[in-house]
């Protein structure tokens, strides 16, 4: 069996797909993978064939997203570009496939090409709040200008109302890319593309689904790439020359540079030393102190049993996050 495993997100997205890639070959199965361009040289590396999809994300981490947030006919735009791209990109890389496995929520042409195709399509979210319950509400998106809900006892209305957005955004696009493969018209956009049982790639202790007799979702536990590598000789000295320090790290996120400063203070404060992981904004130190170390790609399992705590900041996303 030939297995497309598709994301158009970032390394968090990407990753647990490298895992299950990992798995898959393990029992004998073909995959192929269909993702930003950032990642394809890591993934060939490890044995995989690669379609890129997109322009690189790389760049937007050094983007501020307030100063970027687009003009409504931007934001048309960026949506009809990205829908176009999934549906080219995405119907050449499914050729000979058996079956699309689409991570992310905003993969809106996947299950449309699987459909077209007469193959199988899963959709899996790695976080519980990204599937419809009524015990917990809708993730908020700030470029939306959402706000957190209130606690409520049943979330069931917010879900409709996000549902209308969905629909808002992407039923007219979607349904004309559809026409196009002479498919019919789908009626609501959400609940197409997470399918008749998505899948729920989350540690079910940590993350459970809240309601276990749902059968539309199924929780096959996190997706783990296991690391055996080595720290660098450098990151090894530092944990070595003193107590443990607390690790910062803003991943794929847009940051400015001044939040360095601000993530050393705050462990100084606390007589720790601090590991600043580097991330797509390129964060650097504010000193040449010895109390402090950037770093890039790093052993993250080996890493945090090492540290004091791990700190993951988490920044407004921004729509050119999202385009493909």
């Amino acid at each position: 069996m030939r297995v497309l495993l598709s994301t158009i997100g970032s390394r968090g997205d990407v990753q647990p797909l490298v895992a299950l890639a990992s798995q898959l070959t393990a029992l004998g199965q073909d995959v192929h993978f269909c993702v930003p361009p950032d990642f394809r040289e890591w993934i060939e590396g490890l044995g995989f064939s690669v379609t890129p999809i997109g322009p690189e994300l790389r760049a937007t981490g050094k983007t501020n997203p307030m100063a970027t947030r687009p003009t409504p006919e931007q934001l048309r735009q960026m949506i009809e570009g990205t829908v176009a791209t999934q549906f080219e990109t995405i119907t050449a890389a499914a050729r000979g496939c058996d079956v699309i496995v689409a991570a992310t929520a905003l993969q809106i042409a996947a299950r449309s090409v699987a459909e077209s195709m007469g193959i199988a399509y899963v959709f899996a979210a790695y976080c519980p709040a990204v599937l419809p319950s009524r015990h917990h509400a809708p993730p908020v998106l700030p470029m939306r200008g959402d706000s957190p809900a209130p606690a409520m006892s049943d979330y069931s209305e917010l879900w409709i109302a996000d549902a209308r957005r969905w629909n808002d955004s992407w039923l007219e696009l979607l349904n004309r890319h559809r026409a196009a493969l002479r498919l019919g018209p789908v009626s609501d956009v959400r609940s197409y593309i997470f399918a008749e049982r998505a899948w729920l790639a989350a540690d079910p202790t940590l993350a459970p689904w809240p309601d276990p007799a749902d059968d539309g979702v199924f929780q096959t536990g996190a997706w783990i790439l296991h690391d055996e590598r080595p720290l660098a000789a450098e990151l090894a000295a530092f944990l070595d020359a003193d107590e443990p320090p607390i690790y910062f790290g803003f991943g794929s996120n847009a940051a400015p540079n001044e939040l360095s400063a601000t993530m050393i203070s705050a462990a100084r404060s606390l007589g720790r030393r601090a590991i600043v992981s580097r991330g797509w904004a390129d964060l650097s130190l504010v000193d040449d102190a010895p109390d402090c170390l950037t770093i890039r790609e790093a052993n993250f399992e080996a890493l945090f049993a090492r540290v004091a705590a791990v700190v993951l900041l988490r920044h407004k996303p921004t729509p050119a996050r999202h385009r493909s």
